[in-house]
Parts: C-alpha cells; sequence; structure tokens
C-alpha cells in the first residue's frame, strides 16, 4: 500500500482556514506505509492542534495496524462546514469521506443530489460488512433509486423530542421550578421569561442554530399555545425543511403552513417584548453553546434520550428539561449525521476500511466522543467523565457521542453505566413515521429547490428570530416569492411520489 500525500491545495485550504479548521498531518512513527485518508470533522467548540493532534495521533494507532489507514482529520466549526467542504468537493481536492450534517449546505440530500457522493455498496460489502450490520435497515436511508449506497447513517437513537432547555439555577432563584416543570403553554413560558428578563441580566431565550431559529424549530410545528397540540412532522427526506408532512399522506411547504405562520407571530410578540436574544439572527454562537456563554436563560432544543446529562456536561450548570413536543422518526433521521465518500477520494477503499472501524471500535469512538483519555476523560464506575480538576470549562476537547455508533461509546456521566442498555430498548420501542424508508427523486426539480432554498435564506433567519420588523409583510413576500420560484412545483414533486410509494406499500 503506498502512502498518499497531501495535496499542494489541501495544504493552502488548511492554511487559509487556520482559525476554523485544524488537522495537519500525523505520520506514523515507523517505516510502514499506509492508505492515507483525509477526513472533514465538523465540531462544536473551538479547538487547535493541542487539543487535536493527540486525539489524531491515538486513532491511528488504532487505524494503522488494524486497518493500514493512516487518516488526517481536519475539524471544522459548523459556521465554515457548510460552505467549505462543497468547495473542496468542486475543486477536486483531496477528500476521502465527509460528515453529512443537519446543516443547509452540507446535507446528505445536498450532497447527494448534486451527484457528489460515491456508490459505496461494493466497498460496504467487501470490507464494511460490520458496520452494515451495526446500522441494520437504516442504511435504506441512504440508499438510492439506483440500489447504491450513498452513505452510512450514525448508528444512534433516533427518536428525540423538542424541550424548553433552560436554567435551573436562575429558577430556583426567581422560585419558577415549579412552575416551568409543568408549563404546559406558550404563554406560561412566556410569563417566565418575561421575570426572567425583568430580573436578571439574562436574554430570555436564544437561538437553536445558525439560522436563528427560536421558536420555528425544523422539523417541528410548534404554532399552537397549547404544548399537548404541537408535534413533529416528517420533512419526507427534505433536510432543507422546505416539506412537511401531516401523517396523513399529504405534503405542503413548510414555510407556507399555517403553523409557520403562527410561530413567526410568536417570535415577532416576544422579540419586541425583548423577550428574544437581540443577535439571534446573526451569532454563530447557539443552542447549549449559548447558554454556557452566560448570554441567555434558555433555548428551544431536540433531545435525544440521555441528551440532558451531555448537555450539563458541557454548560457546567444543571439544566430544567420541558418537553414542548415529540419528534417523528422518518427517514430524514438517517440524514441527520452520517458519513459518506465524495466523488473526490483517490481512495474509497481505504475510506470504508476506516468506516468499518468507526463503527466496531469503542476507542475510535470515545476520542472522537469525549476526547483523550486522561486528558479530557476517565472512566469511573462504567462511565466516561471529567477527571480531576478538569469542568466543561477548562476541557481541551469535549464533543458527543451521536457521531459513529453511540452504542459502543462509554456513557456520559450521570447517564448511568446500563444507558447503552436503556437506549436499545428505547429504540426497540420507537414509533417510526409512516413514511420511512421513502426518499423523493428531485432530479427533475433541483432549479426550483435551489431557487426556493436562495429564497429562504434571505427571510427565516429574521423571521425566525422574530426581528424582522413588518413579519406580515415579510412573510408573504417571502411566500410569494416562493411561489413564483416554484413550491407548488416542488410540494408536487414530493406528493406525486408519496402517492406512488404508499400505493406500492398496500
Amino acid at each position: 500500500m503506498k502512502k498518499k500525500l497531501l495535496s499542494v491545495i489541501l495544504t493552502a485550504v488548511f492554511a487559509t482556514t487556520s482559525l476554523t479548521a485544524f488537522g495537519a498531518p500525523v505520520f506514523a512513527d515507523d517505516e510502514e506505509d499506509y492508505d492515507e485518508i483525509n477526513i472533514s470533522w465538523l465540531t462544536t467548540m473551538t479547538l487547535d492542534h493541542a487539543a487535536t493532534d493527540p486525539i489524531v495521533e491515538a486513532i491511528n494507532a488504532i487505524t494503522e495496524p488494524e486497518a493500514g489507514v493512516h487518516v488526517n482529520i481536519v475539524f471544522y466549526d459548523p459556521g465554515t462546514y457548510a460552505t467549505q467542504i462543497p468547495m473542496e468537493i468542486q475543486a477536486n481536492e483531496k477528500l476521502d469521506l465527509l460528515m453529512y450534517t443537519p446543516i443547509p449546505g452540507s446535507g446528505f440530500q445536498s450532497f447527494y443530489r448534486q451527484g457528489q457522493l460515491l456508490n459505496i455498496r461494493e466497498y460496504l460489502e467487501e470490507d464494511g460488512q460490520d458496520a452494515l450490520e451495526a446500522v441494520g435497515d437504516l442504511i435504506e436511508g441512504t440508499t438510492g433509486a439506483d440500489g447504491g449506497i450513498y452513505g452510512v447513517p450514525s448508528n444512534r437513537t433516533l427518536g428525540s423530542t423538542l424541550y424548553a432547555i433552560m436554567r435551573t439555577d436562575v429558577l430556583e432563584e426567581l422560585g419558577l421550578k415549579e412552575k416551568a416543570e409543568n408549563m404546559t403553554s406558550w404563554t406560561e413560558f412566556e410569563e417566565i421569561l418575561k421575570e426572567v428578563v425583568e430580573k436578571t441580566d439574562y436574554a430570555g431565550i436564544g437561538n437553536s442554530d445558525v439560522n436563528g431559529s427560536v421558536l420555528a424549530v425544523s422539523p417541528y410545528y410548534t404554532g399552537d399555545d397549547s404544548f399537548a397540540n404541537n408535534r413533529g412532522f416528517d420533512s419526507l427526506g427534505d433536510t432543507n425543511y422546505l416539506i412537511a408532512s401531516d401523517g396523513e399522506g399529504h405534503a405542503e411547504s413548510y414555510f407556507g403552513s399555517e403553523n409557520y405562520r403562527k410561530e413567526v407571530e410568536r417570535a415577532q410578540k416576544w422579540y419586541d417584548e425583548g423577550l428574544i436574544y437581540k443577535d439571534a439572527a446573526v451569532s454563530q454562537e447557539y443552542n447549549i453553546n449559548l447558554m454556557k456563554t452566560g448570554a441567555v436563560f434558555s433555548v428551544l432544543s431536540a433531545a435525544e434520550l440521555g441528551g440532558e446529562e451531555i448537555s450539563e456536561s458541557t454548560c457546567g450548570f444543571d439544566l430544567t428539561y420541558t418537553k414542548i413536543a415529540d419528534s417523528v422518526c422518518g427517514t430524514d433521521a438517517t440524514h441527520k449525521f452520517g458519513f459518506a465518500v465524495p466523488i473526490c477520494s483517490t481512495d474509497p477503499e481505504a475510506a470504508v476500511r476506516f468506516l468499518n472501524l468507526l463503527y466496531t471500535n469503542s476507542d475510535i469512538n470515545n476520542l472522537l466522543g469525549w476526547g483523550l483519555e486522561g486528558r479530557d476523560w476517565v472512566e469511573k464506575d462504567g462511565e466516561a467523565d471529567y477527571p480531576d480538576g478538569v469542568t466543561s470549562d477548562n476541557v481541551v476537547y469535549h464533543m458527543s457521542d451521536y457521531l459513529g455508533n453511540q452504542f459502543i461509546t462509554l456513557p456520559w456521566a450521570g447517564s448511568g453505566a446500563d444507558f447503552r442498555e436503556v437506549q436499545k430498548a428505547y429504540q426497540d420501542e420507537l414509533v417510526y413515521s409512516p413514511y420511512m424508508g421513502f426518499v423523493a427523486d428531485t432530479d427533475e426539480i433541483t432549479n426550483e429547490v435551489t431557487a426556493c432554498f436562495g429564497i429562504i435564506e434571505q427571510y427565516r433567519k429574521q423571521l425566525a428570530s422574530g426581528s424582522s420588523g413588518d413579519w406580515e409583510k415579510n412573510l408573504d413576500e417571502m411566500n410569494s416569492k416562493l411561489e413564483a420560484a416554484g413550491i407548488d412545483k416542488v410540494v408536487e414533486c414530493y406528493q406525486t411520489q408519496l402517492d406512488a410509494w404508499l400505493a406500492a406499500q398496500e
């Protein structure tokens, strides 16, 4: 096996993105040659080489002897990932394995529809059997109409719940904890936020993502005042969330729905009342990390079973979770996080050999999830926990466990040593969308989808954060432009194929 050196172009990319991406090659100390691959990795915290190099070295100590593969991992922040990775593919740079994510522009469907992913079925059947066995039927979500496999979903708990996540210490200080735990409506939540804003220095609620989403969090409908009437929806595989479904065989425009209109109206009202973080539309910090900075009291966020412990370990303080709505587990769940081989890969076989280890080797999962053992975490009674003297404020590296194979990653402290068994039992009881496995062929509407997404990008941050001013005028203007760009054709395409798919299931 010949070692494949990094291209001059990729070296230049590293240099020009040094503030947000890290991953200088870490070569083996011995004289053996290994197949060398480059991997892009999405992170949620600021990193430098001191944090990542020892982790990459430890991974190579496993992959080189076990798979004959030397890995170079480039760590990107969310604001950079969605623009940098498509650029690297288009420039035909050496990138052998990428993460697809829920971030628009770096989603599975975005890469797949642009023809940027390789069919890796042959490689998986030859060198990735263990990865295929680990994900099981989930592989159907990343299987194309031609029968090719274009990605491998992360093996994790797929069911999630939308929560209002609040700082427990603030609730206790204001005597609001019981009210927060038992609130059942947006009206009650608003009352809590008003008291928090009046009596503390915190903004009431912040954005849950880089798109400024405060109350309009896809794929959930949260327009009704009563939490009991809010629900998740199946986006039918559309990671741009242009499309929503009602569970009764109907597709519709999410941004043109009455539910979205109510979400935007409430966001504007709360913003005008001073309850929403003023920088929500432009902030690159979001969700739990925004709470960690001390900027906001609360966020809305979807969390899986065990997410509370992980979030608290990230923040460093206790959190109170109040349920807003349950999700619908559809094909898009397999598109949120996973791995694919881009068409610019020079060694897809080696990429799949690494992928096979990722889904079977717990040490690699612990390294990428929790960091370097002894420095970032230690094992205590079957759980991963911070070493003595290390906290969420000073830990060098700390991510999460939803990438790769969650079920072979040590659970984080507070979850319980048997938490993976609990998660598996939960997964076995999960109720899936009636459209699980449905994937639309959107080739005929590529232009319309691109045009509609461009329009959404012009408006949604302001609308979703409540900072648009005249929300009715702006929302109506956005939807008029969407109609002119072909949103009705997009909905019709999904509806026609969904009808045919449902008929085939009978």
